[in-house]
């Protein structure tokens, strides 16, 4: 049987473009030898993209790491800014490992589905909506799946006024975020008016519309969800020197990520049903991750779902599968296989 050609796509225009790097090289040294042929593109924060139009030898796929994309010369290095996608290696489908904005937000699927490039995980709409956090806190509601209470601030219409009768809404601490944020970055906690007053500036100078979200108290989770395998146990994430689960907890180690959660089984399978309810709700396909808070009284929200969830050796999702019996390998197959079987 003839192998698959894989484009593996990295990197991005984001804040989390280093994280993407680490994504992407966990799953080329992962992915299955006899089953793919490999061929990396980084996409540069500039806007361009670098791959080769040879795949990865044996040598070169097991011992992978960005040092590939600056070695490379000769006529089959390929280094162009904003290339047609027609440019890119013949392939099969494009595995994408990217993160954030102009990754995870729907925008270069749009660009693959233009090109008639099958591509693993969710699809425009979901991407989309998924990455608003807004839009998806809406469709939470509107599918009675509990999220916290939240305003939307508009930088051309703010006024300190608004503040006030928000933080007299909502209380504090108040939760503020860039709605189209990835990884918790640009976010914050404040306790009272001025600490708000400073968050909304600094996040104003990147976003023109802002987040403003009730503060949950309690224990926070994380499940994902693939399609038409066994329902992943939880995660807890405990942090260690963080108020909460920010770039930081995330990637720094400075977070405890407990598989399974330690909960029992009705409010395991409660966090299952919604983490799958989340996903349906936004038309997602294939695979995502949703993150939820618990509060003193059991009640669980929804906080956000990650549709191209982070997919290093060590992030939630691998840990999930592993509790499932599904190697680091076999998820990165599955993820193929029944994308593979998407009607876009």
């Amino acid at each position: 049987m003839s192998r698959l050609r894989v484009l593996v796509l990295m990197g991005g225009f984001s804040s989390e473009h280093d994280v993407s790097v680490v994504s992407g090289t966990g799953i080329i040294r992962a992915i299955h030898p006899k089953k793919y042929n490999v061929h990396p593109v980084l996409i540069q924060k500039d806007g361009t993209w670098i791959w080769s139009s040879r795949e990865l030898t044996p040598y070169q796929k097991e011992n992978f790491s960005l040092n590939y994309f600056l070695a490379l010369e000769g006529k089959s290095a390929c280094k162009k800014k904003n290339p047609a996608l027609s440019e890119l290696p013949d392939s099969d489908i494009a595995f994408l490992a990217l993160h954030g904005k102009w990754g995870e937000d729907g925008r270069v699927q749009a660009l693959l589905e233009n090109w008639k490039i099958p591509y693993t995980g969710c699809g425009v709409l979901a991407s989309a909506l998924a990455m608003d956090k807004i839009k998806s806190k809406e469709i939470y509601a509107f599918n009675k799946i509990a999220t916290p209470a939240h305003r939307v601030l508009h930088r051309n219409s703010f006024s300190g006024d608004q503040l006030v009768s928000i933080a007299d809404e909502l209380k504090f601490p108040l939760v503020i975020k860039d709605p189209t944020g990835g990884s918790s970055l640009g976010m914050g906690i404040a306790n009272d008016l001025e600490e708000s007053e400073k968050i909304i500036s600094e996040l104003f100078q990147n976003s023109n519309t802002l987040l403003c979200e009730q503060y949950i108290q309690g224990r926070e989770f994380s499940c994902a969800y693939i399609e038409g395998e066994k329902p992943l146990f939880p995660t807890e994430l405990r942090m260690t020197t963080r108020k909460f689960f920010d770039f930081e907890a995330k990637y720094n180690g400075e977070c405890e990520e407990i598989t399974p959660a330690p909960l029992t089984t009705e409010l395991t399978e409660q966090i299952q049903k919604l983490t799958q309810k989340a996903h349906e709700s936004l038309s997602a396909s294939v695979y995502s991750r949703t993150d939820f808070l618990m509060d003193s009284s059991e009640k669980i929200w929804a906080i956000e779902t990650n549709t191209l969830p982070g997919f290093t050796p060590t992030s939630i999702l691998p840990q999930q599968a592993a509790h499932n019996g599904i190697s680091y390998s076999e998820l990165i197959d599955i993820i193929i296989q029944k994308s593979l079987k998407v009607t876009r």
